[in-house]
C-alpha cells in the first residue's frame, strides 16, 4: 500500500541516482571556496549524466549543485559543538565514578538497614534466658546479606576462641554501629550478661531511626523540588521560546531599524 505523499521505488531509485552523480561533483570542488557557478557548469556539462540536459536543465542543476557545494564548504566546527565535545567528554570521564560513587551511598544504606535489623533481632534475643553469644550470631548470619560472610567465619572459628574469632570479624568489616556490635559481644563473652553487654543497644538504634528518619525526609524534600522543577520547564520554556524571545528579537529590529533611519536622515 502506497500512503500519500510516499515515493514510488521508480522514483526513489532516479532520486538516489541524482544524488549520486551530484556528489561526484561536489566531491571535485569539496574544499574550495574559490568555486564558481561557471566551473560548476562547466563540469556539469562534461558529465555523461547530464549530456541529455538542455541549457535550462544544465543551469538548473548547476545552480542546485552549486548551492549545495557553497553549503558543504562553509561548514566548519562551532564553539559550542567544540564546548559540548568537552561537556559530554568530562561526563563520560566522570560517569565510572559518580556511578561508584551512588553504589557506595546504596551499599550504606543498605548496612545501615541491616545493622537496624540486627540490633532488632538482638533485643529480642538478650530477654531471653539461656541464650549467649553464638546463638545470636547464628541469628545473624540467618538473616543477614552483606554481612553474611564475616559472620559466617566467625562462627566457624567461634569454637577455637570465642574472642579471638570476634576479634578476626571486627578487624574485617570497617561499619562503625556494627563494630560497636561486636564489641558487646566481646563483652558478653567474658562472662557479663549479655543484656547487661547491650544495655546501650535501645538508645542506640532508637537514634539510627531517628537519623535515618531526618534523612528520609531531606531525600523526599529533595526529590519534591526536582519534581516542581521538572513540572514547570515546560510552562517556562514555552513562555520564553513563545514569548520573550520573540518579543526581544522585535524590539532589536525595531532598534536597529530605528538607527538605520536615523543614521540615513543625518
Amino acid at each position: 500500500m502506497i500512503f500519500c505523499g510516499e515515493m514510488t521505488e521508480k522514483d526513489r531509485a532516479t532520486a538516489m541516482e541524482l544524488t549520486e552523480h551530484d556528489n561526484e561533483v561536489i566531491n571535485q570542488f569539496r574544499g574550495d571556496l574559490d568555486v564558481t557557478l561557471q566551473q560548476v557548469q562547466i563540469v556539469v556539462e562534461r558529465t555523461d549524466f547530464y549530456e541529455e540536459y538542455d541549457d535550462a536543465g544544465i543551469t538548473k542543476t548547476s545552480e542546485r549543485i552549486f548551492n549545495k557545494i557553497q553549503i558543504v564548504n562553509s561548514e566548519y566546527l562551532q564553539w559550542f559543538e567544540v564546548l559540548l565535545s568537552f561537556v559530554f567528554a568530562i561526563m563520560g570521564y566522570m560517569a565510572p565514578i559518580w556511578i561508584l560513587m551512588f553504589q557506595a551511598k546504596m551499599r550504606e544504606i543498605e548496612m545501615e538497614d541491616e545493622v537496624m535489623q540486627f540490633q532488632t533481632i538482638i533485643l529480642m534475643l538478650m530477654r531471653i534466658e539461656r541464650v549467649n553469644v553464638e546463638m545470636i550470631l547464628e541469628w545473624l548470619e540467618r538473616y543477614a546479606n552483606i554481612f553474611k560472610e564475616p559472620i559466617g567465619r566467625c562462627l566457624n572459628n567461634y569454637e577455637a576462641g570465642a574472642w579471638e574469632a570476634l576479634e578476626e570479624m571486627k578487624e574485617e568489616i570497617t561499619y562503625m554501629p556494627l563494630i560497636r556490635i561486636v564489641e558487646s559481644m566481646q563483652a558478653a563473652v567474658e562472662k557479663i550478661p549479655i543484656k547487661d553487654a547491650f544495655d546501650e543497644l535501645e538508645s542506640e538504634r532508637d537514634y539510627y531511626q531517628e537519623k535515618r528518619k531526618e534523612s528520609n525526609d531531606r531525600l523526599i524534600k529533595r526529590k519534591g523540588m526536582i519534581g516542581k522543577a521538572i513540572g514547570f520547564a515546560p510552562m517556562v520554556c514555552m513562555f520564553v521560546g513563545y514569548l520573550i524571545i520573540p518579543l526581544v528579537f522585535i524590539g532589536l529590529t525595531s532598534m536597529s531599524t530605528s538607527f538605520s533611519t536615523m543614521t540615513a536622515q543625518t
